[in-house]
Order: structure tokens, then sequence, then C-alpha cells
């Protein structure tokens, strides 16, 4: 059986299907036929660090592009999330047992190392947090 392949869309559509896209005008209008051993070798999991794409209108493997800025922005606050709310997750007890006032002093010291932490985290600005060789800043002991 033959495939229809779409560039656009990257997408496979079983060629005795044509006219029913057609009809539903949800086949795409750049189409080519590939054979079933074409759509079967680029239907599946592509390599690593490859994706599919099209190479003058076929279906080919291709690196997978770099994240753009707004990814790796988005990345960088996903990160910045995580390690707050695991900095509150390890704290959590300790401000209670502050605002108790039955908090020990080796307890509150390891609360202050984990609040300044905190700040730390919260005061790197995001440009920087995605340059080439950037940490975060080390966990409190």
């Amino acid at each position: 059986m033959d495939y229809l392949f779409s560039p656009s869309t990257r997408g496979f559509y079983p060629e005795p299907m044509r006219k029913i896209y057609e009809q539903a005008a949800s086949l795409p209008s750049d189409t080519v036929v590939v054979s079933a051993d074409v759509r079967d070798t680029y239907n599946g999991t592509p390599p690593p660090g490859k994706c599919l794409t099209a190479i003058d209108g076929l279906p080919a493997w291709g690196d997978i592009p770099p994240p753009s800025h707004v990814e790796m922005i988005q990345a960088a606050e996903s990160e910045r999330s995580r390690l707050l709310n695991y900095a509150d997750s390890v704290t959590a007890d300790w401000r209670t047992e502050l605002a108790l006032g039955e908090i020990s002093d080796p307890d509150k010291a390891k609360l202050s190392a984990w609040m300044a932490y905190k700040r730390d985290v919260k005061a790197i600005p995001a440009e920087a947090s995605i340059a080439t060789g950037f940490k975060w800043p080390s966990l409190p002991a």
C-alpha cells in the first residue's frame, strides 16, 4: 500500500483513504506519494538526536533543532521552580517549628542556610541562567 506524506504536517496518510480526506477537506495540499517501506522507516522512533523532517518534499531524519531563546528561558524558569519547591519541602517542618518557637539551634541554622539558598536562586536573572556553563547555586549542606 502506498501512503501520502505531507512535508508541512510531517504526517502520513493511507493513499486508499485519499478521497475521504479530500471530502473532509483535511488532506494537506502538499502531499506526495511514498511507499510503505518509506512510511515504515520514518513513522517509528527517530534515531537519537534526530527528528522527522522533510527534504525536497520527502521524509527524512534531521537534527533536532536547538531550543529557541523562549524555550530556554521557560526551561530555566521551570528548573528555578523545581529548586524552590524542593527547598520548601526540605524546610517545611523547620518553618513550623520556628513558628511554634520549638526549633533547635542547629535546625535554625539549617533553615537560615536554606532560606539564603532560596534568595540566591530567586536573585538569578533568567538571562544569566541560560548562559553557557551556568550552574545553579549548590544545595546547602
